[in-house]
C-alpha cells in the first residue's frame, strides 16, 4: 500500500497530511502534537496515524509550534469545514483552555470565581471540540505556562454541542520514565490493540460508598438496563459483574484485581473522588464490638491529630463524649500512627497504588469528579492508561460532577462499533474527557450495522436512513436515530411523548424524556409526570431532578404523593424532598397534609414528622428573603442566598428578586443575580424571567451587569 506525506505551513502550526491511496476517504481525524514530544515520539504518532488511517480515516498531524490555543482551534475548524474532521485527539503538552463564566455548561461546578483562577476555572477541551462556542481570551498563567484563560463570551450560545470528538494522550508521572517513554508506550500498545481486534465481552460495574445515596434499587436497575443495551450479556456465557463497596472492608483490592481481568471490555465505576484519589469505602462495616470499638478510638485518635490545640481536643471529647483517657492516650504513638495511617490508605486508591499496577479493562468510565485532571502533572485516571496492560482509553471528569447524570446513555453503541469519541461525543458537558485513542472501538457485534461511526458524520440529517435505524431491535440504535433526528429537527415531541408511553425498554423511554427535555415546550410537564412515575428507577430519578428544575404547580400534588410511598426509593426521596424544599410554604405544606390525611401507620406519622423540617427550612428562606432586602443586611449574607438560586431554582420569592435587582445600588451582587436566573431553564416561570432580563437589559447602564442579562437571556431563549 502506498502512502503519501505532504507538509505545509497553516497559521502558527506545521500540519501534516498522510493520505493512502489505495481509497478514498469520507471522514478524517487530526492529531495535535506539541513540538516537543513530535521531536521525541515520531515514530509511535506516526505509526499511530498509519493504525487510525487503516479503519477508515485520514489523518492530519498538527504539530503545535507556538502555544496558541486559538491557532489549533482555527486549524481543527478549517479541517472541519474543508476535509470532514470526525474527531482530534491531543497529544503532550497541548495548551489547556481554562474557562471562565461557564459554569452553566458544567454538572456541579459553581466556585467562586474570585478565588484563584487556577482553580475556579474549569479545564475544558470543548474550547477545542464546539466551534459554536465564543470565547474572549483573557491571559495565559504566569506559573502554569500551559494554561490559557478564556471567558465564554455571553452573546453566543450558552450550551454545547460538540462538533467534533476529543480526546487527551498526557502522560502522568511515573517513577523511573519520562513522558515521551510513557506516551511512545501507550502508543505502541494502541497500534497493537488496533492489529488484535475484540469483541466488547464482559462489562463490569461498582458502586463505592455514598453515591446515588447507596441506593440498591438504581445499581439494581442499572443491571437490567445494560442488558437492555448489551443484550448479550443475558446469555448464559453473558458476563456482567457488579461490584459494591460493602463486599469488603478495603474493596480496592478486589476492584483493582478486577479491572486488571484481560477479558473485561468496558468497566464503569461509580464513586467519589479527587485528581489523585479513587474514594471506594467508608468507615469499615462490622456486627463485632471489639471492632466497633476499635473503630470508635481510632476515630477519636484521628480527630486528635488534627485539631490545632491537641490537648484541647483531647479534654473536648473526653468531656462531650465519655471518651477514656486510655482510648486516645497512644494517639501519637509511631506505631499506632502507622497502623491508622495504613487503614486510611486502604480505603481508597490512591497515586502510590498505581505503582506497578497493570489495568487490562479496555474502556473505564470514571463516573468521579475530578479523576480526569489531565491539566495537573499527575492524575489518577491517567495511570490507567498508561502502563503495560490493555486499557486503550477512559472517562474522566476535570473538575467535580454531578452524581445524577445518565453515565451510561447510548452505551450499547460501543458493542455497535461505534468508537469511544463518537460516542462520547453527544455526551459531553464542559468538565468531561477522554483520556487516550477516541478511534478506539470494538468489533460490532451486528455484521450489518458496522458502519454507524461513518453514519454519525455522514448522514446526520438524513431522515430516511434515521426513520429506518427506528425500526431495529437495538435498543440504543433506536435511541441514536431519535437523537439524530431530533438534532436534524425531523421528529416532534409529540412523537416523543408517545414513545416515552409505548416504548417498552427503559433506556429508551428514558432518551425520549431526555429530548423532550431540551424542549421547553407543552409536552415537558406530561413527560415529567410520565418519569416520576416510570419503573426504571433512573427515569424516577431524572424527572424528578426536571420537576425540581420545573416546580409548576401542577407537579406538587403528584411529587407529595411520591415523596410519602413508603416504596420510594432512596435517591428517587433525596430529589423529591430537593424539589419540595423550593415549592411556596404555603402550597407545599398542605400538599403534605392532602396526601397524609386518613393514614395512620408509623410510617406516615413519621411522615408527618418529617413536615416540621420543611417547616423549618421555609421559615429560615423567608428570613432569609427579609435579609436580601435589609438595606443594612450583610453583604455575605445576601451573596449566599443569591447563589443558592443556582441549585434551588425557587420562584416562591420571584417577585423579592425582582425587586431587589431593580432597587439594589451592589453591582456585584445584579451580576451575581443575574447570572443566577440564568439556571431557570426549566422553570414554570421562564418566560417572565427572560421577559424581566429584557426589560432590565434595555435600561441597564453598567456593563458587566448588562453583558451577565445578555448571557442569562442566551441561556433560558437557545
Amino acid at each position: 500500500m502506498k502512502y503519501t506525506t505532504k507538509f505545509f505551513l497553516v497559521a502558527l502550526m506545521t500540519v501534516i497530511t498522510v493520505s493512502m491511496s489505495a481509497r478514498p476517504m469520507s471522514r478524517s481525524f487530526a492529531i495535535v502534537v506539541d513540538k516537543n514530544t513530535y521531536e521525541n515520539c515520531r515514530s509511535s504518532i506516526d505509526n499511530y496515524s498509519q493504525a487510525v488511517k487503516l479503519e477508515g480515516l485520514n489523518t492530519f498531524i498538527i504539530i503545535d509550534r507556538w502555544d496558541c490555543p486559538d491557532s489549533i482551534k482555527a486549524e481543527l475548524k478549517r479541517l472541519y469545514d474543508n476535509n470532514n474532521l470526525e474527531g482530534a485527539v491531543m497529544i503532550g503538552d497541548v495548551p489547556v483552555p481554562m474557562i471562565r463564566n461557564a459554569q452553566h455548561l458544567t454538572t456541579a461546578f459553581k466556585m467562586d470565581q474570585k478565588r484563584a483562577w487556577n482553580e475556579s476555572s474549569i479545564p475544558s477541551d470543548r474550547f477545542y471540540d464546539d466551534f459554536d462556542l465564543k470565547f474572549e481570551y483573557l491571559k495565559r498563567d504566569t506559573t502554569n505556562k500551559l494554561y490559557f484563560y478564556y471567558n465564554l463570551k455571553p452573546d453566543g450560545p450558552q450550551h454545547i454541542t460538540c462538533d467534533i470528538y476529543s480526546a487527551r494522550i498526557k502522560a502522568p508521572l511515573v517513577q523511573g520514565k519520562t513522558k515521551y517513554q510513557l506516551i511512545n508506550e501507550y502508543l505502541e500498545k494502541v497500534v497493537r490493540e488496533k492489529k488484535a481486534q475484540r469483541s466488547l465481552g464482559a462489562v463490569t460495574y461498582f458502586a463505592g460508598h455514598g453515591y446515588n445515596s447507596d441506593c440498591m434499587v438504581a445499581r439494581a436497575d442499572e443491571r437490567l438496563s445494560l442488558t437492555e443495551q448489551f443484550p448479550y450479556l443475558l446469555k448464559a456465557d453473558g458476563k456482567l459483574n457488579y461490584i459494591d463497596y460493602t463486599y469488603d472492608n478495603y474493596v480496592k483490592y478486589r476492584l483493582m484485581a478486577e479491572l486488571a481481568k484481560e477479558e473485561i471490555g468496558l468497566a464503569i465505576l461509580h464513586h467519589h473522588g479527587s485528581e489523585d484519589r479513587q474514594y471506594f469505602n467508608g468507615s469499615p462495616i462490622t456486627s463485632n464490638t471489639s471492632e466497633w470499638l476499635e473503630l470508635a478510638k481510632k476515630f477519636f485518635r484521628g480527630k486528635i491529630r488534627r485539631a490545632d490545640d491537641t490537648t484541647a481536643s483531647k479534654n473536648y471529647y473526653m468531656k462531650e463524649y465519655g471518651v477514656p483517657e486510655s482510648w486516645v492516650s497512644n494517639a501519637f504513638d509511631p506505631k499506632i500512627m502507622e497502623k491508622d495511617s495504613l487503614s486510611d490508605m486502604a480505603v481508597d486508591a490512591s497515586l502510590p497504588d498505581m505503582k506497578g499496577y497493570v489495568s487490562n479493562a479496555r474502556m473505564i468510565i470514571f463516573d468521579a469528579c475530578y479523576n480526569g485532571s489531565f491539566h495537573m502533572d499527575d492524575y489518577i485516571s491517567g495511570h490507567y492508561i498508561f502502563n503495560p496492560g490493555r486499557t486503550m482509553v477512559v472517562k474522566g471528569n476535570s473538575v467535580n460532577t454531578l452524581q445524577d447524570t445518565w453515565t451510561n446513555q447510548l452505551m450499547g453503541l460501543l458493542d455497535l462499533g461505534v468508537c469511544a469519541g463518537n460516542w462520547a461525543k453527544g455526551q459531553m458537558t464542559l468538565e468531561s474527557h477522554l483520556i487516550g485513542d477516541p478511534t478506539y472501538h470494538f468489533i460490532s457485534s451486528r455484521p450489518d450495522l458496522k458502519n454507524i461511526n461513518e453514519a454519525m458524520v455522514n448522514e446526520k440529517s438524513n431522515e430516511k436512513f434515521w426513520r429506518k435505524a427506528m425500526k431495529d431491535s437495538n435498543a440504543d440504535y433506536k435511541a441514536l436515530a431519535m437523537k439524530m433526528l431530533y438534532q436534524a429537527g425531523k421528529i416532534s415531541t409529540d412523537e416523543l411523548l408517545q414513545i416515552q408511553k409505548e416504548e417498552t425498554r427503559g433506556v429508551v423511554r428514558l432518551e425520549a424524556f431526555t429530548l423532550i427535555n431540551k424542549s421547553y415546550d407543552k409536552n415537558l410537564i406530561p413527560s415529567i409526570k410520565l418519569g416520576l412515575q416510570d419503573s426504571y428507577e433512573l427515569q424516577r430519578r431524572m424527572a424528578c431532578i426536571s420537576a425540581s428544575n420545573s416546580l409548576s404547580p401542577e407537579l406538587l400534588d403528584l411529587i407529595v404523593s411520591l415523596y410519602v410511598q413508603p416504596g420510594v426509593s432512596k435517591r428517587v426521596e433525596f430529589q423529591l424532598k430537593s424539589a419540595l424544599d423550593n415549592y411556596p410554604a404555603e402550597a407545599a405544606l398542605a400538599a403534605i397534609d392532602k396526601a397524609l390525611s386518613g393514614k395512620d401507620y408509623e410510617w406516615y406519622k413519621s411522615k408527618m414528622e418529617e413536615k416540621k423540617r420543611f417547616e423549618y427550612t421555609y421559615e429560615r428562606r423567608a428570613d432569609d428573603y427579609k435579609e436580601l432586602m435589609n438595606p443594612s443586611g450583610k453583604v455575605k449574607e445576601k451573596r449566599f442566598t443569591i447563589s443558592a438560586l443556582r441549585n434551588s431554582t425557587s420562584t416562591a420569592n420571584l417577585d423579592i428578586l425582582f425587586q431587589f435587582f431593580k432597587e439594589s445600588k451592589d453591582n456585584d451582587l445584579k451580576v451575581q443575580l443575574a447570572e443566577a436566573f440564568g439556571w431557570y431553564t426549566q422553570s414554570w416561570k421562564r418566560d417572565e424571567i427572560i421577559k424581566f432580563c429584557q426589560e432590565q437589559s434595555k435600561v441597564e447602564t453598567n456593563d458587566s451587569v448588562k453583558n451577565e442579562l445578555t448571557r442569562t437571556i442566551n441561556r433560558l431563549t437557545n
